[in-house]
């Protein structure tokens, strides 16, 4: 498995010219969280990491200092449900608790809410543990409460989208409540198209396809998950992309173009191994695994 040379250790020391840059870094806070985002959601975690660390704000408790330090945890927490590796959450998290004030209570509670299910979701050789089977049935509720907490208490209407999409991936992947789970993710989807975040509305289209096609209604399912390739695809999320085409690929071989299906699968491991998306890879590898049919 080729995986993305991504170092564990912090980031090098700034140079000299760096303190430049922290004395603007309060003017400019949003560009660069932005730019780490956008890094982020194209699998440089990386760089986004060491575009964080190169500045810093002129006082350590202030607001830039805090924007800096909690989208540092965001881009840890998406590349460790991401890659096999090293895990830069736990101290990332850790780092933000330490500077942030009341206002960021609901984002570092989202934070590890979401950190959370990828560590029940994600076992320790990178692949996924659907089900209750191996869970505790008690972590498992808590968290389910703790994500619908936090869609009451969100602060506006796209931060509750997202915690509403947690609590319907709790449900749907973890507790196996899968009747259930769909309430929570059009909440999400609605939320979404409603705030005009095109991130999420990709992630709920994603997951209700998978409802839709497990109803036999290849056809929306169709229509929701190249909907959700197409708005990743404009927020320059790749991995989301990739993650999106293997579900097409899937579809493909179900309706009976096996070897259109095959072909896709076959292009999606060579782009995740390239990147590091050790995950999605196996995932590849294990459709193309099925490869019997001469079609």
């Amino acid at each position: 498995m080729t995986e993305q040379k991504i170092s564990s250790q912090p980031a090098a020391a700034p140079h000299p010219a760096a303190g430049c840059v922290s004395a603007v870094v309060d003017e400019i806070v949003d560009e660069i969280v932005a730019a780490a985002t956008a890094l982020t959601w194209a699998a440089r975690w990386d760089v986004a990491r060491q575009l964080l660390e190169s500045v810093q704000s002129a006082d350590a408790g202030d607001a830039a200092a805090r924007r800096l330090a909690l989208a540092a945890a965001e881009a840890a927490v998406h590349h460790d449900f991401r890659t096999a590796g090293a895990r830069w959450a736990p101290d990332a998290i850790a780092a933000a608790e330490a500077v942030a004030g009341p206002q960021d209570r609901w984002q570092l509670d989202f934070l590890e809410v979401e950190h959370d299910y990828g560590r029940e979701l994600i076992g320790e050789d990178g692949s996924p543990r659907f089900g209750p089977d191996g869970h505790d049935p008690a972590r498992l509720a808590a968290l389910a409460q703790r994500a619908e907490a936090l869609v009451h208490a969100a602060p506006d209407l796209a931060s509750a989208g997202w915690a509403a999409f947690y609590r319907g991936l709790i449900s749907d992947n973890l507790i196996g409540d899968r009747d259930r789970a769909p309430r929570w993710l059009t909440q999400a989807l609605n939320a979404a198209e409603q705030s005009g975040d095109d991130y999420l509305s990709g992630e709920a289209l994603r997951h209700l396809g998978d409802h839709d096609e497990e109803a036999g209604d290849l056809e929306q399912a169709r229509l929701r998950w190249e909907r959700s390739a197409e708005l990743w695809a404009r927020a320059g999320n790749m991995a989301g992309v990739l993650a999106q085409q293997l579900l097409l690929a899937q579809l493909a071989i179900s309706e009976g173009k096996a070897a259109a299906g095959y072909a896709i699968a076959q292009e999606v491991r060579r782009w995740a191994g390239a990147v590091g998306l050790s995950w999605c890879q196996k995932q590849a590898d294990a459709l193309l695994a099925g490869q019997r049919d001469p079609a």
